[in-house]
C-alpha cells in the first residue's frame, strides 16, 4: 500500500517528524535549564544557600549585638541621665533639712520666749511686800510646797539681770532672809537680751513721781511697796523689743469679803 505524495515543489516533512523534533527540541531545552531530576531550575539551585549563608550571618550579627551589652554611648547617655536626676534630688533634699532646721531652730526659740515671759509674769504677779536683806531681791508667793515637806517656806526672793553674754538670768534663794555667804540659784531665762526693765505703774500718776513716791515709802517702812500694775520691757536681738503690762493686786492675796 502506498502512500500519496505531495508534489514536488511544495514538499514539506511529515508531522510526526515536525513533532518529534519539536519535542526533542524542547526535552533538550529544559534539561540544560532543569536539574538532572527536572524539577529545579539550575540558577535557583545556585542562589539558595546563598541567600541562606546571608540569612544566617544576620542573625548571628543580631544574636551577638543583643547579648553583647550596651553600647558605649548608650552607657554614657544613662550615666549622665542618673547624674542629673542625682543632682536635682541632692539639691532638693538639701533645701528640705535646711528649712526643716530652720524651722526647728526658729520653734525652739520661740518656745524659749514663751517659756520666759510666762515665767516673769508668774514672778511679778505673785511678788509680796515683803522686803529682803539685798535691796535688789523683791519677794514673790506660791513657792509650791506641797504639806511643807520641803524645809523652807512659799516665800523665794527673786531678781533679773542681764549677764555678759546678753542672757536674761533669774536669780533666787532658798530663803527670804538670805545672807551675803550664800550663792543665788541662777538659771538662764532667755538669750540674746540686750536691755531689761521694769517700771511701777499706779493710776493717776506719772511714772517719774511714782517711782519718787514708792522709794519714799519704802524708805519710811519695812514693807516694799508694791504697785498697781508694771510695765516689762525687753530688748532683744531677734524678736526686737517687747513690752507687756501686768496689772497686781498691790500684794493682797486675801479673799475677797463676799
Amino acid at each position: 500500500m502506498t502512500h500519496p505524495t505531495a508534489p514536488p515543489g511544495n514538499r514539506t516533512q511529515p508531522q510526526t517528524r515536525s513533532v518529534a523534533r519539536s519535542s526533542t527540541a524542547g526535552e533538550a531545552r529544559r534539561f540544560n535549564d532543569w536539574s538532572g531530576n527536572g524539577t529545579q531550575p539550575l540558577a535557583m539551585r545556585q542562589t539558595g544557600p546563598v541567600l541562606e549563608v546571608r540569612a544566617t550571618a544576620e542573625a548571628t550579627a543580631e544574636a551577638r549585638r543583643r547579648s553583647g551589652g550596651f553600647t558605649l554611648v548608650e552607657v554614657l547617655v544613662a550615666m549622665v541621665v542618673f547624674a542629673i536626676i542625682g543632682l536635682a534630688s541632692a539639691a532638693v533634699v538639701n533645701t528640705m533639712m535646711r528649712t526643716s532646721e530652720q524651722s526647728a531652730e526658729a520653734r525652739e526659740n520661740l518656745s524659749e520666749l514663751q517659756r520666759a515671759m510666762f515665767l516673769l509674769e508668774q514672778d511679778l504677779r505673785q511678788a509680796v511686800s515683803r522686803r529682803t536683806p539685798q535691796g535688789d531681791y523683791y519677794v514673790r508667793a506660791g513657792w509650791f510646797n506641797p504639806g511643807n515637806l520641803l524645809p523652807r517656806s512659799e516665800l523665794q526672793p527673786v531678781r533679773y539681770q542681764i549677764d555678759e553674754d546678753k542672757n536674761l538670768v533669774r536669780q533666787h534663794y532658798t530663803y527670804v532672809d538670805m545672807s551675803s555667804s550664800q550663792e543665788p540659784t541662777e538659771r538662764i531665762v532667755l538669750r540674746g537680751v540686750t536691755k531689761f526693765e521694769v517700771k511701777p505703774l499706779i493710776k493717776g500718776e506719772e511714772s517719774d513721781d511714782m517711782s519718787t513716791r514708792m522709794a519714799a515709802e519704802t524708805e519710811e517702812t519695812d514693807a516694799m511697796a508694791i504697785p498697781d500694775g508694771l510695765e516689762v520691757t525687753l530688748e532683744t536681738e531677734q524678736w526686737g523689743t517687747i513690752v507687756r503690762v501686768l496689772v497686781l493686786n498691790g500684794g493682797d492675796f486675801s479673799e475677797p469679803e463676799s
